[in-house]
């Protein structure tokens, strides 16, 4: 185990899933033999999915020859829980002329200390619940309109087993993926068949 509040164990990429209200940290230690950080700046625009969307821009600072971000936590518990799409970009200190370096995308998570009502399941397990929930014709015609917007589909379509079937074989694909990833992150094998219950 490391300790997560000395920088220099931060990780060189930016994060896949931010908790609210935990300290996070992260370095770019490849952009500086080409935008050196006394010539340049590092930022983040990022936007949540959805309307309306939230915004968060962030800053990185010179860290020796490495770019660093530090997000406290007093920070980080103002985020809304959502997925967001990033942008890096890099400005010139001298003209303030900015270039788009990277994108990406990350996941906030609700603060696991404070939020009694949080559900710990993956969002991927979310929607498969939904669906089988839809399935199962347990869901009421709310939940179902829920699900169609989370889904992005016209509503009619939630009421269509076919469709949801089509659905669900996505999102149990994807939570397949996340068991996988969040294996990963602790070191664990995840290459193995990760089965899926119900």
């Amino acid at each position: 185990m490391i300790n997560v509040f000395d920088t220099s164990n931060a990780p060189t990429t930016e994060p896949v899933e931010i908790t609210a209200g935990d300290y996070t940290v992260w370095k770019r230690t490849d952009l500086a033999t080409v935008y050196p950080v006394a010539e340049y700046n590092l930022s983040y625009e990022c936007r949540s999915e959805g309307v309306p969307a939230r915004l968060i821009s962030i800053a990185a600072v010179a860290d020796g020859d490495d770019y660093l971000v530090t997000l406290a936590s007093s920070v980080t518990l103002q985020y809304l829980v959502a997925n967001y799409h990033w942008t890096a970009f890099i400005t010139r200190k001298s003209d303030a002329e900015r270039s788009s370096v990277d994108t990406g995308r990350f996941t906030v998570s609700a603060d696991k200390a404070t939020n009694s009502t949080n559900d710990p399941a993956t969002f991927a397990q979310k929607m498969l619940n939904r669906i089988e929930e839809a399935l199962l014709h347990r869901a009421d015609n709310q939940q179902l309109d829920v699900l169609a917007y989370s889904l992005g589909v016209d509503s009619s379509a939630t009421r269509d087993p076919e469709k949801l079937l089509v659905h669900r074989a996505y999102w149990q694909r994807e939570l397949v993926k996340a068991n996988r990833k969040a294996r990963a992150r602790k070191g664990l094998n995840h290459s193995a068949q990760i089965g899926v219950r119900f």
